[in-house]
């Protein structure tokens, strides 16, 4: 079970890696391309959900967890700001 938790937090912090990069590249001149990265950001907040369903406290006490959420929760915050900046334009 740890193995499977491990594995499915590493595509995670993946996806969100590639949101991010999605995000940079978005970033003032294409809002198409925020969308996308916010609906990647939800399916992987939907995933991690799921992940921490299926492992119980395990997955809320693993360090790797815990960082694979603050990375989610801090770039979507990032995509709402610049939301924010481009709706103000």
């Amino acid at each position: 079970m740890t193995h499977n938790l491990h594995q499915q937090l590493q595509q995670l912090s993946k996806k969100i890696h590639d949101a991010e990069q999605a995000v940079l590249d978005a970033q003032g001149s294409q809002p198409e391309l925020l969308e996308q990265a916010l609906q990647q950001l939800e399916e992987v907040e939907r995933e991690l959900q799921n992940a921490q369903n299926e492992s119980g406290i395990e997955a809320t006490h693993n360090p790797q967890f815990q960082q694979t959420y603050e990375q989610l929760h801090d770039i979507r915050q990032q995509v709402q700001d610049i939301k924010r900046n481009n709706d103000g334009f």
